[in-house]
């Protein structure tokens, strides 16, 4: 049976645009721009209108995205068995179409796996879910991660 992609109305999609676009405007210095603040106003009527999964599903892109931005600090010391079993239960939730349980075990387990390697597992459950304006973001940072550890 092929996997279903995470159902998005249309204030769903209105709601996770508004995130990304509050992140690049974050990202630019602009969080309390008139910008931003249109983006608030615009994306009320939409987030009363979500169900609950949605609303989490939102609040955790969001927590992801400003990880983003966060400076890469020394992780601790790679325990191959350790990742391997953690990128195998995402595998896992990710094949069964679990996309949050995938997002909330990478985001649990975060901090014991390389943060170029959480950007691009973020990115590929966000696409396989069916969203491929959030994916493209974790893979863009996650490109960027690879070319400046070389």
């Amino acid at each position: 049976m092929p996997l279903q992609p995470l159902p998005m109305s249309p204030d769903y999609l209105a709601m996770v645009r508004g995130v990304l676009e509050l992140h690049l405007l974050n990202r630019e210095g602009k969080e309390d721009s008139p910008e931003a603040d249109a983006i608030r106003d615009a994306t009320d009527t939409h987030w009363e209108a979500l169900s609950e999964s949605e609303r989490d599903r939102i609040r955790n892109l969001s927590e992801d995205l400003y990880s983003l931005q966060e400076p890469i600090s020394l992780y601790p010391p790679s325990h191959p068995h350790i990742d391997s079993k953690i990128i195998e239960v995402i595998f896992h939730a990710q094949a069964n179409g679990e996309w949050d349980t995938a997002l909330d075990i990478l985001r649990k387990f975060s901090t014991h796996l390389d943060p170029g390697l959480v950007s691009y597992l973020r990115g590929m459950i966000w696409s396989r879910a069916g969203d491929s304006v959030a994916a493209d973001l974790f893979f863009h940072h996650a490109t960027h991660l690879a070319q400046h550890q070389q």
